[in-house]
C-alpha cells in the first residue's frame, strides 16, 4: 500500500448542511464515493454510492420511503445501508447481498461530517468558536490538486506570509520570521503577532486573536482527503461586528481570493505528498510547525491508529 493512498480515520466534513436538501447528493471522501441523504426526519445519512445489484448511481436516484431508491430498478435503502424493498420481487425475504454499506454521519458547525471506516471512533470536537452564537460564520470552499498532506502544511508555515501574500494577508509581515509555538499530541499553537493559530491534527485549524477584545474576527478551516490527488478545503471567516451581507460577500471573497494565492504553489509542490523522511527536504528554524506535524504524520504512518486507504474498492458493499 503506497502511503501517499492512506489517511487518518477521522471525521471528515464533506458537505454544506445547506447542500443536502432532498435529492440524494454524492461526494468522495479518502477514494470512496458515499452518496448522502436525509431520512423522514431530517437526519443525514451516508451510504457506499453504487447499489449491490448492478452499481448503479444512487445519487442519480430519489429520496423517498425513508431512504433512497436506486435509479435503475427502484430498489430502496436506508440509513443503515439495509435493502428494504426489492420491486422486482414484492414480499420475498431480501437477501444479505442486498444490503449497502453504511457509514456514520454528523451534523454540526453547518457541516455534513462522516467518519469513512468501520473502525472504533472518537466523538468530534470543534474549536468552540463554531459554535459561538455571538459569531456570524460566512463559509467558503476551494479543492486542490493536491496531497493533503502539503494542503495542512501550507497553513503552518508563517514563513510564506511576506512572500505569497505580499498584497493581502502578508502585507505587515517581516520576512525575518521568528516563530514561537507550542506543540504536544494531536495539537500545534503558533504565535505570530496579535493572533494565534492552533491545528489540531488531522484536519482542523483555527486562527483566532490572541486577546478577547471588543471585535474578534476569526478564520476555521477543515480539510478532507478527497483521494491521493486532490483535497476539499471548508471554512469560515466568523466576526462579531459588521454583520451585514454586504460583508458577508466581501470576506467570502477575500478568503478565497487568499486561498488561490496558496493553491497554485501547493499544488506544484513534488513530491506530491511529504516526503517519507524529515531529510529529504531542507528545514531551517521558521519551519518548526511543519517538521513537527510531520514527526506527528510519520507516527501515524507507522503506528496502529485506524487508517484509510483511498485506493478503495467501488465494489465493495
Amino acid at each position: 500500500m503506497s502511503e501517499d493512498s492512506v489517511f487518518p480515520a477521522r471525521w471528515y466534513a464533506v458537505a454544506w448542511s445547506s447542500e443536502l436538501k432532498k435529492e440524494p447528493l454524492k461526494k468522495r471522501i479518502a477514494g470512496r464515493d458515499i452518496v448522502l441523504f436525509r431520512g423522514e426526519d431530517n437526519t443525514p445519512h451516508a451510504i457506499h454510492a453504487y447499489c449491490p445489484h448492478r452499481g448503479a448511481d444512487l445519487s442519480l436516484g430519489f429520496c423517498a420511503d425513508g431512504g433512497v431508491r436506486c435509479p435503475f430498478h427502484g430498489w430502496l435503502f436506508q440509513g443503515d445501508g439495509r435493502c428494504t424493498d426489492i420491486p422486482s420481487q414484492p414480499g420475498a425475504r431480501i437477501p444479505e447481498f442486498a444490503h449497502a454499506t453504511a457509514y456514520r454521519v454528523m451534523e454540526k458547525a453547518g457541516l455534513i461530517w462522516v467518519y469513512p471506516s468501520d473502525h472504533a471512533h472518537d466523538e468530534l470536537t470543534l474549536f468552540p468558536e463554531l459554535e459561538d452564537p455571538d459569531l456570524r460564520l460566512v463559509p467558503f470552499q476551494s479543492t486542490w490538486k493536491a496531497h493533503f498532506t502539503r494542503v495542512v502544511e501550507s497553513v503552518l508555515d508563517v514563513a510564506h506570509l511576506p512572500v505569497v501574500h505580499r498584497r493581502t494577508i502578508g502585507r505587515k509581515s517581516s520576512p525575518d520570521v521568528k516563530i514561537q509555538f507550542h506543540a504536544e499530541g494531536d495539537r500545534i499553537r503558533i504565535e505570530n503577532n496579535q493572533t494565534e493559530l492552533e491545528y489540531r491534527f488531522p484536519q482542523q485549524w483555527i486562527l483566532r486573536p490572541r486577546s478577547r477584545g471588543k471585535h474578534r474576527l476569526i478564520n476555521f478551516v477543515t480539510f478532507t482527503p478527497v483521494d491521493s490527488h486532490s483535497t476539499d478545503i471548508r471554512g469560515y471567516i466568523g466576526r462579531n461586528f459588521a454583520k451585514s451581507f454586504l460583508m458577508d460577500k466581501i470576506l467570502s471573497k477575500f478568503s478565497l481570493k487568499v486561498l488561490k494565492e496558496d493553491q497554485e504553489i501547493v499544488e506544484s509542490q513534488h513530491p506530491r505528498p511529504i516526503p517519507e523522511s524529515l531529510r529529504l527536504e531542507a528545514h531551517v528554524a521558521a519551519d518548526g510547525p511543519q517538521v513537527r506535524f510531520r514527526n506527528r504524520w510519520y507516527s501515524f504512518l507507522t503506528g496502529n491508529e485506524p487508517k484509510l486507504s483511498s485506493i478503495a474498492n467501488h465494489f465493495e458493499y
